[in-house]
């Protein structure tokens, strides 16, 4: 049982609940630490913002609003000022919180904060007689410092040597999450939530309305009127871009997230959960399945980076084909096939932020998983003459990681200044 309580740790901190985009959630998060210790009027805010939440957060959908934007996102933390929900700040809203919200949200200077930690927001409120800054950096929850009047109220850094609450996934190997979720009693399992339930509620409602592009709707009316088979494949696509399509275009229903990310969440559970039922799985099957798509996406997004300008479903795919492999009564072998069949497939596909059209791409990635996941299953696996991929699992995840942040160290700043410069225009077109 060597490591095993900490992998469960690992798991516990990487998968938890989340409503709507977790950039949006965290700003919202950041004000709403703020909010909850300042204590008069505020005249001021300054929101201050990493490259990276920039782009992932600015052309998402708001639940509860029908808005996209961050400054909206931050005017309802501040005016709901409860950072105990996290990254479920902005659930239960009302129409005069929404009101009040929409009213703050023109008052906000957004800026752009050179910072080279991926998650960076910061927020200050201001009158003449009271300051407050809360910033929350490096994890999307991770609150690294709140104060009122330069008194600092909490502050903490990031490391296991200053924090012990947080597990790195760096210490472990792929082997040891496949021993784990061979091993670890079904019952210890069974306490996490693994997003079975949170996950699929989504997908059917995804499936049961035109939201965002509707692309999981569409494909589950082509298996319907007979276009597309009714097989694992299309399935897995549908349920998965389905909830996609939910939650960026806003809706108020939580998700299960993976290392800070619904969608990866989603792009985890969702065709893993397809497979069992089209398989006919155990329960038991199934959560051992759910386990190992979590780990081995934590364990692929530590290496290549938690935000990055690769598209986050690739992780996510890999470990829901890791998953797929696992209901398929495959072995650790044919696990390795899966991530690197994925890695060949899909390394460069880039994020260009969350937005309606991310369920396009978790479909094509989901897709992915299942071809990956068969292949491995029938014994077959990229070359390792081919691009990055090596004979090592190991070192075929380092050269994805190597590629991502040197040889793609550009294309974030590229991304964000033309996402900009569209805003800009588009605003000055609109009066």
């Amino acid at each position: 049982m060597l490591h095993y309580d900490e992998i469960l740790s690992l798991l516990k901190q990487e998968v938890v609940p989340a409503l709507g985009c977790t950039e949006p959630a965290a700003v919202a998060l950041t004000a709403s630490y703020a909010a909850s210790v300042f204590p008069s009027e505020i005249e001021n805010i300054t929101l201050k913002l990493s490259p990276s939440i920039l782009k992932n957060g600015m052309g998402v959908g708001i639940p509860n609003t029908g808005l996209i934007g961050l400054e909206i996102a931050a005017a309802l933390g501040l005016v709901i000022a409860q950072p105990e929900r996290e990254l479920q700040v902005l659930a239960d809203l009302t129409p005069e919180q929404l009101e009040r919200g929409k009213a703050l949200a023109k008052t906000i200077h957004l800026e752009l904060y050179p910072s080279e930690d991926k998650v960076y927001i910061e927020i200050i409120l201001s009158n003449k007689s009271d300051r407050c800054r809360a910033i929350i950096r490096w994890r999307h929850t991770w609150l690294h410092k709140l104060e009122l009047n330069g008194k600092v109220l909490k502050y903490q850094d990031m490391g296991a040597e200053s924090n012990t609450r947080l597990i790195s996934a760096e210490k472990f190997k792929l082997q040891d999450y496949w021993d784990f979720c061979m091993n670890i009693p079904y019952e210890t399992l069974l306490q996490l939530d693994l997003g079975e339930k949170i996950n699929r509620r989504i997908a059917e409602y995804g499936l049961s309305e035109n939201l965002g592009m509707s692309v999981g709707k569409m494909i589950l009316g082509q298996i319907e009127e007979g276009l597309l088979g009714d097989d694992i494949h299309h399935f897995a696509m549908a349920l998965t871009a389905a909830a996609t399509d939910a939650r960026m275009s806003g809706c108020s229903l939580p998700v299960i997230s993976n290392t800070g990310s619904g969608n990866q969440g989603l792009s985890i559970t969702l065709p893993i959960i397809a497979a069992a039922e089209k398989l006919k799985r155990s329960h038991e099957t199934l959560v051992r399945a759910l386990t190992l798509g979590h780990l081995v996406s934590v364990h692929m997004k530590y290496k290549v980076g938690l935000l990055s300008c690769l598209c986050g479903c690739l992780s996510a795919a890999s470990g829901a084909a890791c998953g797929i492999v696992l209901l398929l009564g495959g072995d650790y072998r044919k696990v390795e096939y899966a991530i690197k069949n994925m890695v060949g497939n899909t390394a460069g596909m880039v994020c260009d932020g969350a937005k309606e059209g991310c369920s396009l791409k978790v479909a094509t990635n989901t897709s992915a998983a299942v071809q990956a996941a068969l292949l491995a299953h029938m014994g077959k696996c990229i070359s390792s003459n081919d691009g990055i991929i090596t004979d090592n699992i190991d070192e075929t995840i380092e050269n994805l990681a190597e590629f991502v942040n040197s040889g793609m160290q550009n294309a974030d700043s590229t991304i964000l200044n033309i996402m900009i410069n569209k805003k800009i225009n588009r605003e000055a077109t609109n009066g």
